[in-house]
């Protein structure tokens, strides 16, 4: 049964194809919204969005590389056309990596702080527009609890990108609030 405590709201749910990201658009759609998950495994987030469907709610899924600016483009281009707002951004794509700062490449520290803070800098700055419009919205940060405590000794383009976004999102929080966004 779909309760209407978000109907006739439009979600965006980044690495929505498992994880977090797949419970909450299924949370959302139970919840009334019409839910747009973004992901790079194709195969995943196309069954998310059918099995949304299935349970009748209203989800659609598109191939998203979070740390391409371009890509974020196309997407809010794509939620604006055919959806005409956004009401609700979680920012929930992120990667890791298990290795020590020894053992960390240059290019995986790069490539996980792109994918992982990067992307909600450039979320944020893409949907921004939108959000505001809607009156009511809300931005929900993916960080972690290693932001604050930097983890196990290892990890550290993860644990050094969750600590951004607890700052980046206290920084938008305080620029949007007279926009009706909130940024959590």
């Amino acid at each position: 049964t779909f309760a209407p405590r978000l109907a006739g709201r439009v979600a965006l749910v980044t690495g929505g194809a498992s994880g977090i990201g797949k419970a909450t658009a299924h949370r959302l759609a139970a919840e009334g919204a019409a839910v747009v998950i973004t992901d790079v495994n194709d195969s995943a987030g196309t069954l998310v969005a059918v099995a949304i469907d299935d349970a009748g709610g209203q989800c659609e899924y598109l191939h998203q590389d979070v740390a391409r600016e371009s890509e974020w483009s196309d997407v809010v281009d794509h939620v604006r056309e055919k959806q005409g707002r956004l009401d609700i951004l979680f920012n929930n794509a992120g990667i890791g990596e298990a290795t020590t700062i020894e053992d960390t490449s240059w290019d995986g520290y790069l490539h996980t702080i792109a994918v992982t803070q990067h992307s909600v800098f450039l979320g944020m700055r893409a949907c921004g527009s939108m959000l505001k419009q809607s009156g009511h919205a809300s931005v929900i940060n993916n960080s972690s609890i290693f932001g604050v405590c930097g983890g196990f000794g290892s990890s550290p383009g993860y644990h050094a990108a969750k600590g951004a976004i607890r700052t980046l999102t206290k920084s938008v929080a305080l620029g949007w609030v007279g926009a009706g966004v909130r940024v959590n």
